[in-house]
């Protein structure tokens, strides 16, 4: 397969693959990294850092893991990680890299803006990740990717730290998204990313003696939800934001196979980031991105996509559609029909009936 059909620019750099893992438990460590580029995925984004990691340890359980591998859950309320000083030994050659983007906790505005300057001192990077959205963390912190000063001051502070490398805000779901995403367009961000985990949302089991149990240690029990249950959600984000802001996007959020990938470019997103599916498989989490970009070298080569510009934001028209009110009858096909009934109880009630050769009718 031509893998060079994948190529998409970002930041004006090529990059080998819309697919891009997103930031999580999956790298936390330097060595983490190489299997995922080896795999052919256009960029890692390792676990978020900060100038200090407060807590050194999880809340018990930090992770609650449901649905399938083709239809991931997870809450979750993970909050460690490496600092800054931890990867200062690595910076330069990541840095070169251009296929590794560094995830900055956009909380603190002070340390954000330190920690940027010491990775702006190091040529190469293609973009800073700049995180405001980490469902559980606000929580406990307040909803600061909410917060429209909170975002108007982070990115003012960095444009006037004379930050070299490109911006990129990563925006959880709220009401006001599409404000929100203007205002840091505006206040100089150079992309966004849409969506963290959602939430925080609450969830229990119900242990052997009835009894209601957390799924989640942090306090108050409700932690950052993200996966399937997220990509219609995202991808409806994706698709107004990109009527309001001029910046690339980054689509983020429930996406599981090529074909989430593709609806979210088609929505207008200009790169796509994966982390829960992959988290799903485990240890074989970089194999599932090998996977994917197969999966869409076939959708490309079946519709004649030569390239994958070509199809960003081709799915915007449709919001303009009118309300379609004309009667569409179905018609029976008696060529390929076999009769399985299978229509019947699916569709709306009495709008279709099978008469068998027995003379019994079916009516869903």
């Amino acid at each position: 397969m031509d893998q060079n059909i994948l190529e998409i620019e970002l930041f004006n750099q090529k990059i080998q693959s819309p697919f891009i893992l997103g930031s999580g438990t999956l790298v936390e460590r330097y060595e983490q990294i190489q299997p995922y580029l080896d795999a052919g995925i256009g960029m890692v984004i390792p676990r978020t850092t900060r100038k200090t990691m407060d807590r050194k340890i999880h809340p018990v359980p930090h992770l609650y893991q449901a649905g399938t591998r083709k239809y991931p859950l997870m809450i979750n309320s993970e909050w460690t990680g490496a600092d800054i000083e931890y990867w200062r030994p690595f910076l330069a050659e990541l840095a070169g890299k251009g296929s590794v983007v560094m995830s900055i906790s956009g909380r603190d505005i002070d340390d954000c803006v330190e920690v940027c300057q010491q990775l702006d001192q190091y040529p190469g990077w293609s973009f800073y990740e700049i995180n405001v959205s980490c469902a559980h963390s606000n929580s406990v912190h307040g909803m600061i990717t909410r917060d429209k000063n909170h975002v108007q001051s982070l990115v003012t502070r960095l444009k006037q730290a004379r930050i070299k490398t490109p911006i990129a805000l990563k925006f959880g779901h709220s009401d006001q998204i599409v404000e929100l995403c203007c205002i840091a367009e505006q206040a100089g961000a150079d992309a966004v990313v849409l969506l963290n985990t959602y939430g925080p949302v609450f969830d229990f089991t119900i242990a052997e003696d009835g009894r209601p149990e957390p799924v989640v240690g942090i306090k108050g029990g409700k932690g950052g939800l993200s996966g399937a249950p997220l990509f219609h959600i995202a991808l409806t984000d994706i698709a107004m934001v990109r009527r309001a802001i001029n910046i690339p996007i980054i689509g983020c959020g429930g996406v599981c196979n090529a074909i989430d990938a593709v609806k979210m470019l088609m929505a207008g997103a200009s790169a796509v980031q994966v982390y829960s599916a992959a988290h799903a498989l485990g240890v074989n989490a970089p194999h599932f991105f090998t996977k994917l970009n197969n999966e869409l070298i076939k959708f490309m080569q079946k519709h004649s996509i030569s390239n994958l510009n070509s199809i960003i934001g081709t799915a915007q028209s449709i919001l303009d559609r009118e309300t379609t009110l004309e009667v569409d009858v179905p018609e029976v096909d008696t060529s390929t029909c076999i009769g399985c009934d299978l229509c019947v109880p699916v569709c709306l009630p009495e709008a279709i009936s099978i008469k068998t050769e027995s003379g019994i009718n079916k009516v869903g």
